[in-house]
């Protein structure tokens, strides 16, 4: 057997070869949760990365339903909690001010009234 046996063999690969520095930039995508290299997560059609703000850590308190609940969501749909915790609470503001907006007397607290 010569030397030459014993290297590993190296096998086809269907993955994108990328440099690291795409690969660093690619872990810094996902921090904000828009992996583009290491996932298999397609983005989906509402995201838009043009609309992204930065994002700062926050600490919040959640019962134990309420993160079991979380946790579900998460694996149901495949999504960081953080994302979901976002999407929930946007959504939730737009539930609020089309409620105040349809009650009588109220006004619209952008001003464009």
């Amino acid at each position: 057997m010569a030397l030459s046996d014993l290297k590993k063999k190296c096998l086809q690969s269907n993955k994108p070869a990328f440099t690291a520095d795409e690969f660093i930039e690619d872990a810094n995508n996902y921090a904000l949760g828009l992996p583009r290299i290491v996932s298999l997560r397609k983005q989906l059609p509402e995201e838009d990365d043009s609309t992204r703000l930065p994002m700062r850590h926050a600490t919040f308190t959640l019962s134990e339903e309420a993160i079991a609940a979380l946790n579900d969501l998460s694996e149901l749909t495949g999504e960081a909690k953080s994302k979901l915790i976002r999407r929930l609470i946007l959504r939730a503001t737009q539930v609020v001010q089309l409620e105040l907006s349809h009650l009588p007397g109220s006004k619209n607290k952008t001003g464009s009234d």
